[in-house]
């Protein structure tokens, strides 16, 4: 199984667009509009969060990353602070949001937050920690801890591409950096990179 791990903000969702609004009656409205229109029930999660994914997200972003999967064969991890894991319980949230773009088909997982308190998490911390010390590296992001995580708990994945508009240099040839939301050249590398 080949594997994107994607960050949202940054790399499908722009800092510079945000559809604010203060008015939460309409904003309910809108969270029935899309449970109908969508077939799921929007309202199980945050409005705020589904409004933005349906808002915010990146048009031509979104197509790009469509079209690395559809190029490398590849499935969706998230790895982004948008994970449930962190502010939620329901573990199909991302796969939900990801339908309004009609894309759910692609979605594989969440990546664990292993900094959160708990002694599961600090040993799989641990073992991925010392992992990445083996490959001699001693500085390193949380995230890109909680990535080798994922990896070393998924045999099946063949290959992988990590891309984040945090500096995760520490994944190396795995790695591709966004700025604020992906290129076309990047997604070219992104497909080089998984079918490599």
């Amino acid at each position: 199984m080949k594997v994107i791990f994607l960050d949202i903000d940054g790399v499908i969702n722009s800092y510079d667009t945000h559809h604010h609004s203060n008015n939460e009656i309409l904003l309910k409205l809108f969270i029935k509009y899309l449970s109908l229109r969508y077939q799921r029930d929007y309202t199980l999660y945050n409005p705020w969060v589904v409004r933005a994914c349906y808002l915010d997200w990146d048009k031509d972003a979104m197509k790009r990353i469509k079209h690395i999967l559809d190029k490398a064969d590849a499935r969706i991890v998230i790895s982004s602070d948008w994970r449930p894991c962190i502010f939620h319980e329901n573990p199909h949230e991302m796969r939900d949001l990801l339908h309004l773009w009609h894309m759910d088909k692609y979605w594989q997982d969440d990546t664990d937050a292993l900094w959160i308190d708990s002694t599961r998490q600090s040993e799989k911390m641990k073992e991925a920690e010392e992992y990445l010390k083996s490959k001699g590296l001693d500085d390193y992001h949380d995230r890109s801890v909680e990535i080798m995580d994922y990896i070393l708990e998924h045999p099946n994945i063949t290959n992988y591409v990590v891309l984040d508009d945090l500096n995760l240099i520490e994944l190396d040839e795995h790695f591709v950096k966004t700025l604020n939301l992906i290129t076309d050249e990047q997604a070219e590398k992104c497909i080089q990179i998984l079918n490599s």
